[in-house]
């Protein structure tokens, strides 16, 4: 489908006596080439691109560079609209009073006991 892509925009700019050179090593390996830079990208960006590239430069030929750069333009102006993610900090609660003398005790009774530094192990 790229392939025809291309042959759409060679007859609209009847550039390289294209209905001539049909069928030629040189024609088939300007097809290929289109082909190889483009097949990666869905036809409706390639047919988007397209337009874009005719509408932006009607008097000249675009390449599968320029289609591609057009392609690449849209999807950044794309992502460019999605809103990005607010980071969510979670910020761990005070433990209170009662919450550090609960801790002690399950650490004692499970034989724990943590060092300290000079006072009390809270």
């Amino acid at each position: 489908m790229v392939a025809v892509e291309l042959e759409v925009l060679a007859k609209k700019f009847d550039r390289f006596g294209w209905d001539r050179d049909r069928n030629s090593p040189a024609h088939d390996r300007m097809i290929t080439d289109w082909m190889d830079a483009l097949q990666d990208f869905p036809l409706d960006e390639v047919r988007a691109a397209c337009r874009a590239a005719v509408l932006e430069n009607p008097n000249r030929m675009p390449n599968e560079g320029h289609i591609r750069s057009h392609i690449m333009a849209a999807r950044k102006r794309a992502v460019q609209h999605i809103p990005k993610p607010e980071p969510e900090y979670h910020r761990p609660p005070n433990p209170t009073a009662q919450e550090k003398a609960r801790a002690s005790e399950l650490l004692a009774s499970a034989g724990f006991t943590p060092k300290t530094f000079g006072g009390s192990p809270e």
